[in-house]
This record gives C-alpha cells, sequence and structure tokens, in this order.
C-alpha cells in the first residue's frame, strides 16, 4: 500500500487539494459542508444508527430474528453510509475517526489532519456521541416507555413492595 500512494503523490502526503490522501484513513467534510452542518449529519446519522440498534435488538419489541442481529445492522450502517456518507464520510462512532487520524499525524501527514475543514477533528469525536444518547433517549422516549411490564416482573415488584396479596394471585 506504500508504494501505490507513493505512486499517486509522488510522496507529498497532503490532507487536502486534488491529490489528498489523508482521507482514505480518516473522514473530512466537503468543501461545501459547514461545521454546523456537518455536526448535525453526524448526530442524526449516529441518532439512527443507535435507535435501529435498539429496536432490533429489543425483545420486548418485533425484535430481528436470534442470529441475523449482525446481518441487520451491517445492513443499516451500509444504508447510513449510501444515503448520509457524502458530506464527510459518516464517522457514526469516534473511533472510526480518532484512531486513523491519530496515525496519520504520526505517519507523515503531519499536524494538518487536526486543522483542515476549518479544525473538523472534534467533529467526528462529539457528534456521534450526542447522536448516540439521542438516539437512544429518542428510542426509550418512543417504544421503551410504552412496553408493557412482564407478569414475572409484576409479581417481583409486588413482594418488594410488601404486597404480598398481589404476589400470589395471577395476573392474566
Amino acid at each position: 500500500m506504500t508504494e501505490a500512494l507513493y505512486n499517486y503523490c509522488d510522496g507529498n502526503f497532503t490532507v487536502t487539494g486534488p491529490l489528498e490522501t489523508a482521507s482514505i484513513f480518516a473522514t473530512y467534510p466537503q468543501p461545501y459542508l459547514s461545521i454546523g452542518g456537518g455536526f448535525l449529519d453526524q448526530v442524526i446519522g449516529t441518532g439512527a444508527l443507535l435507535l435501529c440498534i435498539l429496536a432490533i435488538n429489543d425483545k420486548k419489541n418485533s425484535a430481528a430474528l436470534d442470529g441475523t442481529q449482525a446481518v441487520v445492522v451491517g445492513l443499516l450502517v451500509t444504508v447510513i453510509g449510501m444515503s448520509m456518507g457524502m458530506n464527510s464520510g459518516y464517522a457514526i462512532n469516534p473511533a472510526r475517526d480518532l484512531g486513523p487520524r491519530l496515525f496519520t499525524a504520526a505517519a507523515g501527514w503531519g499536524v494538518d489532519v487536526f486543522r483542515a475543514g476549518n479544525y473538523w477533528c472534534w467533529v467526528p469525536i462529539v457528534a456521534p456521541m450526542v447522536g448516540g444518547l439521542t438516539g437512544a433517549f429518542l428510542y426509550k422516549l418512543l417504544v421503551g416507555l410504552h412496553h408493557q411490564p412482564k407478569v414475572e416482573e409484576k409479581k417481583l415488584s409486588d413482594m418488594e413492595k410488601g404486597n404480598t396479596e398481589m404476589a400470589n394471585c395471577d395476573y392474566m
């Protein structure tokens, strides 16, 4: 791979411009994308990812069939990438950007990997965390709070409250 990179850019590792190669490893915004627009893009993408992962694995809901969750999540990530990846490469996970960005800084691209895109480097770290919390909160608010407790959970709850009369009777 090193030879291919040297051949492509004549050994001049750049972060921006027509022969840039840093975006092979980390995410960088398109020239038309503002910091605010990119932040919102990452929040929505990660929020959708977390909300859907919770739905896929929620046994109290119509969860995906056992053994198919990994395939469904993989398809979900593919759909998010195809629909939202053009703006900035859809980091949707801080580890997908921070590690490669640190690598490219040490491997020859220098500190420009942190300066590029008007100091874009913080967006793929912070926005996915905000998006993950937002997606989980929305799932809990819109779906999780509406689950009916199971019979066993009701009995245990009644027993903990000292209501043994209710705990001994059967629920329908």
